[in-house]
């Protein structure tokens, strides 16, 4: 089986509302982050482990695996999937 982890999440900034994409860690967690617009450190809330769980759009890969809502592809679907890429990929080829 196949699973899906989100590895983008953009990151408001507590202190000015800035938000910036980034690409997170697939084997660690983000303690400190600093804005790229006001400078501002920010380190996660209180029961979170990085700044992604707290302040991102997506949670870090190690609280997505921890979740109950992460998403298992089942054999077949990801089979599927790769064969339409691979149809699609074809077809630009050719």
């Amino acid at each position: 089986m196949k699973l899906h982890l989100n590895t983008e999440s953009t990151i408001t900034c507590s202190s000015c509302g800035h938000s910036e994409n980034e690409t997170m860690p697939l084997d660690a967690c983000v303690y400190l982050y600093e804005c790229t617009s006001c400078k501002n450190l920010m380190t996660p809330q209180s029961g979170d482990c990085c700044i992604f769980c707290s302040r991102g759009t997506h949670p870090c890969p190690t609280s997505q695996r921890d979740s109950r809502s992460y998403r298992v592809i089942p054999k077949q679907e990801n089979a599927a999937l790769e064969s339409s890429h691979y149809e699609t990929n074809r077809s630009l080829a050719g």
